[in-house]
């Protein structure tokens, strides 16, 4: 067997005989001769970089998720309490005789002085909610009947600190001698 020149052996177990040449190769040479690279362990810098940018890139996109489903709640809420605060005001406005009625027209509570029923001011999400009541002469038709009846519509809207309309109830209160 012929060594191939300038080819360093490590050791007899390195060196190996490619059959129909006839001459000895080290294993290193025959590796790179023939493209087999030993398995690496480990990453590169490169893999580690692109690793580093794919996590990135999801934890941005499931805070992004989770900011917006917390916005969506947070709307949802004001939308819930501006709702129920219309109902309220527009159950009081309601109650109140035919005839006094025309007294609550351009009533406002600006956010921040909403107050229950028994005067005491409310906190929490009802302090950023403001309330506006419209009264206005109305008619209403029942077709099955064929009656037309008289009275006044009552609106009631919420609405937020920035102005922002939450909600809108209305009600139709016929007058008495109707």
């Amino acid at each position: 067997m012929r060594a191939v020149p300038g080819a360093f052996v490590h050791s007899p177990q390195d060196r190996i005989t490619c059959g129909r040449l006839g001459f000895d190769v080290d294993r290193g040479m025959e590796r790179f001769l023939t493209g087999n690279r030993p398995h690496r362990r480990g990453f590169t810098i490169l893999e580690a970089v692109i690793a580093t940018g794919i996590l990135v890139v999801a934890v941005a996109a499931i805070t992004s998720a989770i900011t917006a489903g917390q916005q969506q709640g947070l709307e949802a809420r004001q939308r819930i309490v501006g709702a129920i605060a219309s109902e309220s005001l527009l159950a009081h406005v309601a109650a109140v005789a035919f005839d006094d009625l025309e007294d609550w027209n351009g009533y406002v509570e600006e956010p921040g002085t909403l107050a229950a029923p028994d005067s005491l001011p409310v906190d929490g999400d009802w302090s950023a909610i403001g309330r506006r009541v419209s009264v206005e002469p109305s008619s209403l038709f029942v077709e099955e009947l064929g009656v037309l009846l008289l009275g006044r519509t009552i609106s009631v809207t919420s609405f937020s600190n920035n102005g922002r309309v939450l909600a809108s109830v209305q009600r139709f209160v016929p007058e008495p001698a109707s």
